[in-house]
């Protein structure tokens, strides 16, 4: 009898557990329809996106838009305060229904929660800093302590990106005293926010000197357990029909919020119209959003074809993110680098050998002084780094010719001619070395046009080494803004991270372009100059 009535408890409470745990798992539509509220989590700290206004009360853009989904799924509305660092945990847990908090939508989170698409806004990373900190480029940092929020997206990858010396604070009142009290450079910290508190008076000595990288899209973000759920159907089409009719923009303007390229690109997207009369953007059979309507950087391989499915094929299973390859902005971008390099390594040659040509031939003709000049001008030249040689031409004679005639500089004109002449000054002396041991085998030998062959032949070897330098240095032209090679790999560094395999494209590439420098001069050498020497 006790033992009847032992298994009769021990499956009583499995069918409690059972029953728990069912409930547990039932549609969260259906339990926030049951419960009457929907409760989501925002931001407090973070204006005009979420804050506390004088009574209190949670308002702000993301508020705003709890409440139009609250309105739409027909319920009432609870909000609860949430940081970067629990809002996750606390959806993990059940305590909300689902997360507006400013959240980045990245794969990592993407493991541990259903975000929805579309998203509803955007932004990138930049720094906050005092207006006399001396910072233009994000190397800058490099080594120095930045302050960040603990639980931002951004943080791992702009520590190692730019090897940060990140001093990590548990929240944004933190990170701000940090910074105002001088213990970091700079506040790591999303661009958006940065601008609207620069509209503080209390932050008007700082500025946002460095451009947002890292550009992130935003997305709702519900439990793992939801994905593919009522709730997570129903929330995309609040907020897809939030992008049509243009509602997202009318908060963003309502809260006095910077105008964002991503709401009106993803408004002309959403609202599109195909050749057959229907919106562009409607849920195909299976439930899902075409890809063209989605976020190409969410996409996966089997979402895709052509080009695209076998990059985003090889990212997926190897990690080797060839963005340049796949996608048709980068690609365009690797490939104006590319050619500008090409026209910058064909210019430079034949400029640097024009200018050694002449200014050998000059040094040679025995015009009284003339000579004389061409070489020290020649020695000073060659000593001078090109880079310091470029910064001057550009940013000390070009300002003046702008500010006094309004000409503008063009910086490939000024790339190449400095270049040139950092070359061709070296090309000088190996020409008139030549001619001194030519000389010393022919004593009637002179340096005029007709032996400048023989000249360029025994000289062959220096003329070409140097040469093959000049192409390498091409990439000097991306300081004053040519946006060649490593100024195009670089800035697909800035935008996926993919450093390794773009430095690696880097090397192979200017390897290459080397390695064809060196045998069209190996041909010329065998074509035309071993004809001229007897």
């Amino acid at each position: 009898m006790h033992q009847a009535r032992g298994w009769g408890l021990v499956c009583l409470l499995a069918l409690t557990s059972i029953l728990a745990s069912g409930e547990a798992r039932a549609d969260r539509l259906d339990l926030i329809h049951k419960r009457g509220t929907l409760i989501v989590g925002v931001k407090a700290d973070y204006p005009p996106l979420g804050m506390r206004d004088a009574n209190g009360q949670l308002v702000g853009f993301e508020p705003d838009l709890a409440a139009e989904l609250a309105r739409r799924l027909s319920v009432g509305l609870q909000l609860t305060a949430v940081t970067s660092a629990n809002r996750l945990q606390k959806l993990e847990e059940g305590a909300i229904d689902m997360v507006i908090a400013t959240l980045g939508d990245t794969p990592q989170r993407r493991r541990i929660a259903t975000l929805i698409e579309p998203h509803y806004y955007a932004s990138g990373v930049t720094v906050l800093a005092p207006a006399d900190t001396r910072l233009s480029r994000w190397t800058d940092l490099r080594g120095r302590k930045v302050c960040a929020t603990q639980g931002a997206y951004f943080n791992r990858e702009m520590a190692e990106r730019y090897l940060l010396d990140l001093q990590i604070f548990n929240g944004i009142r933190d990170a701000r005293l940090a910074l105002r009290d001088g213990r970091c450079i700079a506040w790591l910290y999303d661009d958006t926010a940065l601008v609207s508190l620069r509209l503080d008076p209390e932050w008007a000595n700082y500025r946002t000197p460095l451009p947002s990288t890292l550009v992130s899209p935003w997305a709702i973000a519900i439990a793992a357990a939801e994905s593919g759920s009522r709730l997570e159907h129903a929330i995309a089409d609040v907020v897809a029909d939030a992008h049509r009719s243009g509602w997202l923009i009318a908060a963003e303007q309502r809260w006095n919020l910077p105008p964002s390229s991503f709401l009106a690109e993803a408004h002309q997207r959403w609202t599109r119209i195909g050749t057959d009369g229907q919106p562009v953007c409607a849920r195909l059979a299976s439930g899902e959003w075409p890809a063209e309507c989605r976020d190409a950087s969410r996409l996966t391989s089997t979402e895709v074809s052509g080009l695209r499915h076998f990059g985003l094929l090889i990212r997926e299973r190897t990690g080797f993110d060839l963005t340049f390859v796949y996608d048709a902005y980068d690609r365009g971008q690797f490939l104006t680098g590319l050619w500008l390099t090409v026209q910058l390594l064909v210019a430079c040659t034949l400029g640097s050998l024009l200018v050694g040509c002449l200014g050998a031939l000059t040094a040679e003709s025995g015009i009284p002084l003339l000579g004389g000049w061409v070489r020290a001008t020649a020695a000073i030249g060659r000593m001078t780094p090109p880079l310091l040689l470029i910064y001057l031409v550009f940013f000390g004679l070009g300002h003046l010719i702008v500010t006094r005639f309004g000409w503008p500089v063009d910086g490939f004109l000024v790339a190449t001619a400095c270049l040139s002449l950092y070359a061709g000054c070296s090309t000088v002396f190996a020409l008139l070395d030549a001619s001194v041991v030519l000389k010393g085998r022919q004593p009637d030998f002179a340096l005029r046009w007709k032996t400048l062959p023989q000249a360029l032949r025994l000289a062959y070897t220096p003329v070409v080494a140097i040469l093959v330098n000049v192409v390498k240095a091409t990439g000097m032209a991306s300081v004053i803004a040519v946006p060649e090679l490593i100024s195009a790999s670089t800035a697909i560094v800035a935008e996926h991270g993919n450093t390794g395999v773009m430095m690696n494209v880097l090397m192979i590439t200017y390897f290459l372009l080397v390695l064809l420098v060196v045998r069209l001069f190996a041909a010329l050498e065998r074509r035309v100059l071993q004809r001229d020497v007897h």
